[in-house]
């Protein structure tokens, strides 16, 4: 804890040094080759600038809203404010949520820009070419995820790969670049993370490593085989990418936790099956908010909102405990199945339908609280030590599950399956018919990874948006009439950056403000 405390102000102090607030505003730097890179710790502050700029509570709750609940027919909430996510109603109700996204991803590639273009020309490189390709790689890394969730939510994107350094209007306010282009960056970005990141940092955690590399590389292929490019020959290459480090995690200093419910507990942070994740603390401003709305009212598992009763507004619904057999370790572990009621004492049970009077249980359409953002201590909404995980080790072996199946390789997939299932008490699967197996991983990855904030993202690459959207439990609920649009297979460019940049013209299809 004492470590992560450490690394988040010196987040926060990189953030006072690099204050810059959205891309356009990078061109009054004054860091360059030969003022802020002749040592590794300057190396350092600056990488650690490009995780700065996530300013976790806004990265992370909008991510929530705009990849699980939209991307779940699962996800649920008792108020009808957050139900307008799963009826795509975010750009008209909420657009700030895309604007805050689309500003946050480009500062942080702003920044990762920056110490591409300088770090090779600097002495420190010319002295220690080893040491300083591993923050090289870091940054490349940062830039490879950032513009991969942009493009997974936007679509073609304005490219940048060298940082601004003046107003000139052809520099600063580019048009779109095709999204296959975008994907050859990331990839170039990740395969040369992947041969330059050491496999720990030492002293400094809560950093990529090379594991990072080698997951999101094949992450990136795995994707791009599905929708929109439909690069089919990548599955094989997501395969190349992944293998290695699911066969061999003491290579990558990784492993699955034997306790899948300890994954998630704040007093294990950090642990080895955590790939990549966005560390909080105690400090208002510097935590999380998630907990606040992600747990029972009047519980002890939410921090001081939780206890005053003002959450349980993120949850799921009772159907997706049907996903899961009798004696699976995550029905039991991963939903909070009772919890302590402050006011009255009592222990008080989920039940899937209000059976008693009201108040002795929490039930119904409003759903079950998950156990993966517990944290009781906070006593500010948004001063949640939970970190926000991003990526875990056990979704390389789903990804390898489904590569395998997707390239033709079903009986390849089944033994990758069969170690992320043995670990939750899970029965081995056999299915080999390429149908039924490909139904039979995508439910698995909804066991095992719901309220990780992939889900839209996969139902997109899948082509199962608009079966998701008309499924999706809560929609029906608050919003029975509303239809599908097939706008929603991306979402709009944000009116604040049109506005700024007409170069961003035309928005996606169907999103208006075309020329």
């Amino acid at each position: 804890m004492k470590l992560k405390r450490i690394l988040v102000f010196c987040l926060m102090i990189v953030g006072f040094l690099s204050c810059d607030t959205a891309l356009e505003e990078e061109i009054f730097s004054t860091y360059s080759s030969d003022t802020f890179y002749q040592n590794e710790e300057q190396l350092q502050a600056q990488n650690l600038g490009i995780y700065e700029a996530f300013k976790h509570v806004v990265w992370e709750q909008d991510m929530y809203m705009v990849g699980t609940m939209a991307g779940s027919k699962y996800a649920t909430s008792r108020s009808a404010g957050f139900a307008i996510h799963s009826a795509y109603l975010t750009p008209e109700q909420q657009p700030f949520r895309y604007d805050r996204l689309w500003r946050v991803g480009y500062i942080a590639i702003g920044r990762a820009n920056t110490i591409i273009k300088n770090v090779p020309l600097s002495p420190f490189f010319e002295d220690q070419p080893e040491i300083a390709n591993r923050y090289i790689a870091e940054a490349r890394w940062m830039r490879a995820y950032t513009y991969f969730q942009l493009t997974q939510i936007f679509g073609d994107l304005p490219l940048y790969t060298e940082p601004v350094v003046n107003a000139d209007p052809e520099i600063l306010f580019k048009g779109r670049t095709a999204t296959e282009t975008i994907y050859d960056l990331i990839i170039e970005d990740l395969e040369y993370a992947n041969d330059n990141l050491p496999v720990t940092w030492g002293g400094s955690p809560g950093r990529v490593t090379k594991a990072g590399a080698a997951f999101l590389l094949g992450k990136v292929y795995l994707t791009s085989a599905g929708l929109p490019l439909q690069k089919t020959e990548n599955y094989q290459k997501a395969i190349d990418a992944l293998k290695p480090l699911a066969d061999n995690p003491g290579d990558y200093d990784v492993a699955l936790e034997s306790d899948w419910g300890g994954i998630f507990d704040i007093s294990n942070e950090g642990n080895k099956e955590i790939i990549f994740a966005f560390g909080n603390i105690y400090e208002n401003g510097l935590g999380a908010v998630l907990p606040v709305w992600a747990n029972p009212n009047n519980s002890t598992t939410g921090g001081i909102q939780s206890g005053n009763g003002s959450n349980y507004l993120l949850a799921w619904h009772p159907a997706i405990l049907d996903l899961y057999e009798p004696d699976d370790v995550r029905l039991a572990e991963g939903y909070q199945n009772t919890y302590i009621n402050l006011r009255s004492g009592n222990e008080v049970p989920y039940r899937s339908t209000p059976l008693v009077a009201r108040g002795a249980t929490y039930q119904g359409r409003s759903g079950i609280c998950s156990t993966k953002y517990m944290d009781g201590g906070a006593n500010n909404n948004v001063a949640h030590t939970k970190d926000h995980i991003v990526y875990r080790y056990v979704d390389a072996f789903l990804m390898l599950a489904e590569a395998y199946n997707e390239n033709g390789e079903s009986g390849s997939a089944l033994p990758y399956l069969k170690i992320a299932r043995d670990r939750v008490n899970a029965s081995e699967i056999t299915e080999t018919d390429p149908a039924a197996l490909r139904t039979i991983i995508r439910e698995e990855r909804t066991r095992e990874l719901f309220a990780e904030m992939g889900e839209l993202f996969d139902i997109r690459r899948w082509g199962t948006a608009e079966e998701e959207f008309n499924d999706h439990l809560l929609r029906q609920w608050r919003f029975p009439n509303s239809s599908w649009d097939d706008k929603f297979f991306l979402s709009p460019i944000p009116d604040v950056e049109i506005s700024k940049n007409p170069n961003l013209l035309p928005n996606n299809p169907g999103w208006g403000g075309e020329e």
